[in-house]
C-alpha cells in the first residue's frame, strides 16, 4: 500500500534496528546496539529473555520482540522513545506498566496473549504517536474504549487495533462510545482490520478525528447500511481500505477452532454524562465541502433514509435519484477480494472528490452496466478476477484520465471481439498500461485500440488468439507486448512492419507457449525474429516450434533451423512454381478446348434446359399433351426474305403446312436465342436456305447449329434438318464440322439463279418436292 502519511519516528527506529554497524550495548552483553545520528538503538529480539538487562541512559530505542516477557520491564531508561514488545507473553497491562516512560513515542505490544488493557494504562504517555496492539484476540475490540480514553489528550498519529477478535465467532458493531474520545486527537491512521465488524453505528465515523488520513477496516464482515453515507464526513481521509470482506479463512483445527476467545467480554459502561445522539454527532459542515453550499440536517437525513430503500449493487433498487458522497480528499480506495455478488447499475458519485486509484479485483462483479460518474480524476483501476461477463461499451467514457486499467481474469471476450470501432477505450488517450489477459479472447478487431496512443504495456497473455492483427502503429510509446500462452503461429507481415516502425529502441515481446511453426510459410517471420533490431523477444531461447509432422524444435538453435528451412524451401520453390504454372496452363488449355469443341452442344443444352424449366413452370398442361406446333422452322437470311416469303405462302396454301418464320412467328419481348431454340424445338423439321448472306449471318449460323444439335441429341439422329442451296456452289463454303450434312445428301438445290422465280416450271417442281418432303412422316 502506498502510504503518504507514515510515522517518521517508527521508520527511523526500524532503520536503526535493522541497519548500521552492530556493537555490544553498554552495560550488557546480551543485546546488540546500533548507532544512528548520535542515538543508540538496542536490538534484543529473539533472545529468550524474561527479564530486561541493564541499559545505559543514552539508549532511546529497544527491540524486545520474540522473547518471554510476561510484564513490562521497569528497569529501562526513562528517556526511552521506542519500545517493541511484540511476540512475547504479556497478559495484563495497567496504569503502572508504562508510567515510568513518559517520553515514549512508539509502542508495540502486538502478538501477545493480553487479557486486559485497563483504563489508565497509557494515561502517562501523552507523547505517544504510534501504538500497535494488534493480534491480541483475547482483548476484543472493547479495549478500544479504554485506549481512546487514555489517548484523548495524546499526540497519537497511528493506532493499530488489527485482529483483536477471534477469527470465528459472532460478528459485532462498532459503537460511538468506543471511539468518541479520539475525536479531538490528531490521529492520522486507524487500523481496525480482521475484527469481524459487521457495521458501524451511525455517528461512529463522525466521531473519528477530522485529521484521519488512512482508515483500514479490511477483512471484516461489513454489510451495507446507513453508515456508508457517513463516510463523507471524513474530510481529510485519503486512503480507505475495505477489502477482504466476508473472505474465507484457512481453518486450523488445532488453532483457530479451539483457541481461547473472549468474545463474551462485557463492555465497560460509557462514562458520558448524557447519551450520544445522532444530532450531536453530525453537523452541517461535516456533510460535504465547507466551501460549497451548506446542506441542512433535513437534506442529510433524507439521503440517509433514501439509502434504506435501495442497494446500489442490486438491480432491484427502488430509488433512482441517489448519489454516493465520498470524502472529498479520498485518493485511494481498496475494495478487493470481497465475496459480494454484484451487478453494478447506475452508480453516481458526488463530484467533490479526488479519487485517483480504485483496487476492486477478485470479487464477483458479474456485470457492470453503469454509468459510473463523478470520479473523473480516476487514474488507476484494477477490476481483474471478477467473473465479469458483461460491461457496457460506454462504461469507461467518463474516465479520460485513466492511465492504468486491469480487466484480466474475467469473461469479457465477446465484448472486446465485437468492439470493431474501438468504442470501449475511445476516451482513454492517456492509458499507459492495459491488461486483458485471461479473458478467453479468440479474436481482437483491428481498430479496438485505435485511440490509445500512449500505451506502454499491453497484456493479452493467456487467451486463445490465433492471430494478432490489432493496429499498433500509432502506439509510439509501446514498450511491452505480452502475447504469451495463446495460439499464435506467427505475427503477420503488417504487424511486423508496424513494430519495426515504432521509434523506441527496444520493444519487449513475450511469445512463449504459443503454437509457433517452423515451416516455409513462416520462414520470413522467423528471419524477422532473428534479425529485428527494434524488437527483443523475452526468453526466446525457451520458445519451441513445430517442425515437420511430429517434431518440435527449440529456438536455442534458431540459426540451424533457419538454415534447414532455407535449404528445404529453396529446393522446392522453383519446382512448385513451375509445376503450378504448368498445371494451370494445361488445365486452362484443356478446358478451353473442351468448351470450344462442345460449344454448340453446351449452348443448345443450356437453352433447352431453360425452355424445359419454363415449360415446367408455365406450361404444365401443355407439356402433358405435347405435339409439334409447326411442320417446319424456316431459317433464312433477311437479304433473301422476298424469295422465302413467297415460297412459304405457296407451301402453306398448297400443302396445308404450318411453317414458322422469324419475322412473323417469334414472340415479342423474348430473347432472339430463346425464340430460335423454342422454334426449332417446337417444329417437326428445320429448313435452312443456304446463301452467301446466310453463311455470313451470325444468327443464321446459330439456327443451323441449334437445329443440328436438336437432331443429334433430342430426335435420336432423325433426319429433321434440311438444307436448301439457293445459290449454286454454296455448299462448298460450309464449315468443316457441317460437311457431314453435304455428304449425307440432306439438302436440295434450287434451280439456277436465272430461274429464281416461283412460277417457272423448274421452280414449281422444286416447290412440289419440298412440300412433299415436309408433309411426309
Amino acid at each position: 500500500m502506498e502510504v503518504k502519511y507514515c510515522i517518521m519516528n517508527l521508520i527511523l527506529l526500524l532503520s536503526c534496528i535493522f541497519g548500521g554497524r552492530s556493537v555490544k550495548c553498554p552495560l550488557n552483553n546480551v543485546c546488540r546496539c546500533r548507532k544512528f545520528e548520535g542515538k543508540l538503538f538496542a536490538d534484543c529480539s529473539d533472545r529468550f529473555l524474561s527479564k530486561a538487562p541493564t541499559f545505559s541512559d543514552d539508549i532511546i530505542g529497544i527491540n524486545f520482540a520474540k522473547n518471554k516477557f510476561s510484564t513490562i520491564p521497569q528497569n529501562l531508561p526513562t528517556s526511552l522513545l521506542h519500545l517493541e514488545m511484540s511476540r512475547n507473553e504479556l497478559v495484563y497491562l495497567n496504569s503502572s506498566s508504562f508510567k515510568r516512560y513518559t517520553l515514549l513515542q512508539n509502542l508495540s505490544v502486538s502478538h501477545n496473549i493480553l487479557l486486559e488493557m485497563s483504563i489508565g494504562t497509557l494515561k502517562s504517555n501523552s507523547r505517544l504517536k504510534h501504538l500497535d496492539v494488534s493480534h491480541n484476540n483475547l482483548l476484543t475490540l472493547e479495549v478500544m474504549y479504554n485506549i481512546s480514553v487514555d489517548l484523548k489528550e495524546s499526540q497519537i498519529q497511528t493506532l493499530i487495533l488489527e485482529k483483536l477478535q477471534c477469527t470465528y465467532g459472532v460478528s459485532l458493531d462498532i459503537k460511538q462510545y468506543q471511539v468518541i474520545h479520539l475525536k479531538h486527537t490528531q490521529l492520522l491512521e486507524l487500523n481496525l482490520a480482521s475484527n469481524r465488524i459487521n457495521s458501524l453505528e451511525i455517528g461512529v465515523l463522525n466521531a473519528l478525528p477530522k485529521s484521519l488520513r488512512i482508515l483500514n477496516i479490511a477483512d471484516n464482515k461489513l454489510s451495507f447500511g446507513l453508515y456508508i453515507m457517513e463516510f463523507t464526513v471524513l474530510h481529510n481521509l485519503e486512503i480507505l481500505n475495505v477489502s477482504f470482506q466476508n473472505s474465507f479463512h484457512q481453518m486450523k483445527m488445532s488453532g483457530d477452532v479451539f483457541d481461547k476467545c473472549n468474545d463474551t467480554k462485557i463492555a465497560p459502561a460509557c462514562t458520558c454524562t448524557k447519551d450520544i445522539s445522532l444530532d450531536m454527532i453530525i453537523s452541517e459542515n461535516d456533510i460535504g465541502n465547507t466551501t460549497s453550499t451548506p446542506r441542512n440536517w433535513n437534506h442529510y437525513t433524507d439521503t440517509i433514509l433514501a439509502a434504506e430503500s435501495f442497494s446500489p449493487f442490486s438491480s432491484d433498487y427502488t430509488v433512482d435519484n441517489y448519489t454516493i458522497y465520498l470524502p472529498r480528499n479520498l485518493r485511494v480506495f481498496y475494495y478487493h477480494d470481497n465475496l459480494y455478488k454484484m451487478s453494478i447499475p447506475k452508480f453516481p458519485f458526488g463530484l467533490n472528490n479526488k479519487l485517483t486509484h480504485i483496487f476492486a479485483q477478485r470479487k464477483i462483479f458479474y456485470e457492470i452496466i453503469g454509468p459510473v460518474t463523478g470520479i473523473s480524476l480516476l487514474q488507476y483501476a484494477d477490476l481483474s478476477g471478477n467473473f465479469c461477463k458483461n460491461i457496457s461499451k460506454s462504461l469507461l467514457q467518463p474516465f479520460s484520465k485513466l492511465e492504468f486499467l486491469n480487466l484480466s481474469n474475467n469473461a469479457l471476450a465477446p465484448i472486446f471481439e465485437n468492439d470493431k470501432q474501438g468504442e470501449m477505450f475511445r476516451n482513454q488517450r492517456l492509458l499507459s498500461v492495459l491488461d486483458l489477459s485471461f479473458n478467453r479472447i479468440v479474436h481482437l478487431p483491428e481498430r479496438v485500440l485505435q485511440n490509445n496512443i500512449n500505451i506502454r504495456h499491453l497484456d493479452l497473455s493467456f487467451n486463445s488468439l490465433s492471430e494478432f492483427k490489432v493496429n499498433i502503429e500509432h502506439m509510439k510509446k509501446l514498450k511491452t507486448l505480452e502475447l504469451s500462452n495463446n495460439q499464435l503461429v506467427e505475427l503477420d507481415s503488417e504487424t511486423r512492419k508496424s513494430l519495426d516502425r515504432l521509434p523506441l529502441n527496444s520493444i519487449n515481446i513475450h511469445l512463449i507457449e504459443n503454437n509457433l511453426k517452423c515451416s516455409c510459410e513462416t520462414l520470413d517471420f522467423l528471419k524477422w525474429m532473428r534479425n529485428s533490431k527494434n524488437v527483443h523477444f523475452v526468453k526466446m531461447k525457451d520458445y519451441t516450434c513445430s517442425f515437420g509432422r511430429n517434431a518440435t524444435a527449440s529456438f536455442k538453435d534458431l540459426d540451424t533451423i533457419l538454415q534447414k528451412l532455407e535449404k528445404t524451401c529453396s529446393s522446392y520453390t522453383l519446382i512448385i512454381v513451375l509445376m503450378t504454372t504448368f498445371i494451370i496452363i494445361t488445365m486452362t488449355t484443356t478446358i478451353s478446348r473442351i468448351l470450344y469443341r462442345f460449344r454448340w452442344k453446351l449452348r443448345y443444352m443450356y437453352y433447352v434446359a431453360k425452355e424445359k424449366y419454363k415449360e415446367d413452370v408455365d406450361h404444365l398442361e401443355f407439356r402433358r399433351q405435347r405435339s409439334f406446333r409447326f411442320d417446319a422452322f424456316i431459317s433464312y437470311a433477311d437479304e433473301d426474305r422476298r424469295y422465302i416469303i413467297d415460297l412459304v405462302k405457296t407451301l402453306e396454301k398448297d400443302y396445308c403446312l404450318s411453317l414458322c418464320i422469324h419475322n412473323r412467328d417469334f414472340i415479342p419481348g423474348t430473347g432472339i436465342a430463346d425464340n430460335i431454340t423454342n422454334a426449332i424445338h417446337c417444329s417437326r423439321r428445320t429448313v435452312c436456305f443456304m446463301t452467301k448472306h446466310f453463311l455470313d449471318s451470325y444468327w443464321c449460323m446459330f439456327e443451323l447449329n441449334m437445329a443440328r444439335m436438336e437432331a443429334i441429341y433430342s430426335r435420336n439422329g432423325q433426319n429433321v434438318l434440311f438444307l436448301v442451296a439457293l445459290e449454286s456452289g454454296i455448299m462448298k463454303h460450309l464449315p468443316l464440322q457441317l460437311m457431314d450434312l453435304v455428304d449425307s445428301k440432306s439438302y436440295l438445290e434450287f434451280p439456277s439463279d436465272e430461274e429464281r422465280t416461283w412460277d417457272t416450271e423448274s421452280a414449281i417442281a422444286f416447290t412440289a418436292k419440298l412440300g412433299e418432303t415436309l408433309t411426309s412422316d
